[in-house]
């Protein structure tokens, strides 16, 4: 990963943070449990010495005590266990804390930066975009389906509630599945109708379940992402990091597919944005205005088949929403 001093320097405060509250905690209960139950203590020191003091004897040329000082230690371990429980006290409430117990709040698990170091990187990312705000208005607590009309208008099944109301449960159902499934979609339709929105709600709840989630707007993705590293070699780090999660975050959603200026090198960027990802088993969300004929009149005939084909796709119908939204808004006021 390529960051800057500052944002290097932001992530990892997080975690010498952790590990100076963490060491803190593991202290403060060892002190109390110590005062508690003296012999605890006293296992502990055994514990400590007991290794070093086998090794030091096969050293000098003495017998090798280190299965008789093993087996001593899994008696004096199971002792204090215990100790712990008869005390009313979970039996691992003195072994180290971490937040993460994959990379041990080091941010790295062997020669890769681990999961939580590649969310907190995202999160970082998003908070500069302003995206963190977005996502704390834009999710599934708040997203309100009184807005889509109960009336049929005639030109589809369902009313707008209806089809909402299906749309909704089924994205719901893509969050709950995800690590098992996984899966692509597509949200078309008009706009105002909830897709960002929608596609947000996503965002959030993978989030806040440990996922990496990548949002970018088409244009942002392609004229500035890359634009930068496929055409200008790089010269945003920013850019360079991003671009290389479009290819490996849990989730990369792109919105408003179809707004960018669409030429050769978009085409071929975003087919080898979606056939990679569909080869490693990522999933993408996508929202576009285009309805499905101009999705097919405007991409090649190798994107609109991927996207048809390994898509589930949801059509957003109705009046526009956010456009009901101001209006409620400013009558409240």
């Amino acid at each position: 990963m390529a960051f800057s001093d500052s944002q290097y320097e932001e992530l990892m405060s997080t975690y010498y943070t952790n590990q100076i509250e963490n060491r803190a905690l593991e202290n403060q209960r060892k002190e109390e449990v110590y005062e508690k139950i003296p012999r605890i203590k006293e296992i502990d020191q055994q514990l400590a010495t007991s290794s070093i003091d086998a090794v030091r004897a096969k050293l000098k040329g003495g017998n090798d005590t280190t299965a008789i000082t093993k087996e001593q230690n899994h008696a004096l371990i199971a002792e204090k266990a215990d100790l712990l429980k008869v005390h009313g006290y979970p039996t691992d409430y003195l072994k180290p804390i971490y937040t993460c117990e994959m990379c041990k709040d080091t941010g790295r698990v062997e020669n890769d930066y681990c999961s939580c170091f590649k969310q907190a990187s995202i999160s970082l990312l998003y908070r500069q975009s302003t995206l963190d705000n977005i996502l704390e208005k834009e999710n599934f607590n708040t997203f309100d389906l009184s807005f889509y009309s109960k009336e049929n208008d005639g030109s589809h099944p369902y009313t707008p509630y209806e089809n909402m109301s299906n749309i909704l449960e089924k994205t719901k159902l893509f969050v709950e599945t995800f690590d098992k499934e996984g899966g692509n979609l597509l949200f078309y339709g008009e706009t105002g109708l909830g897709k960002t929105f929608l596609s947000n709600c996503i965002a959030k709840a993978l989030m806040d379940t440990q996922h990496t989630v990548l949002y970018q707007s088409s244009i942002h993705l392609f004229e500035e992402v890359c634009g930068d590293v496929i055409m200008r070699k790089g010269e945003n780090p920013i850019s360079k990091e991003t671009y290389k999660y479009l290819y490996s975050c849990d989730l990369l959603i792109i919105d408003d597919l179809g707004t960018e200026y669409t030429n050769s090198f978009v085409s071929s960027e975003l087919y080898n944005i979606l056939n990679t990802r569909m080869r490693e088993k990522k999933s993408t969300v996508i929202s576009t205005n285009l309805n499905l004929q101009e999705l097919t009149e405007r991409y090649s005939d190798r994107i609109s088949t991927r996207l048809f084909a390994e898509y589930k796709v949801f059509n957003f119908y109705g009046n526009n929403i956010r456009l009901a939204k101001r209006r409620k808004t400013i009558q409240g006021q």
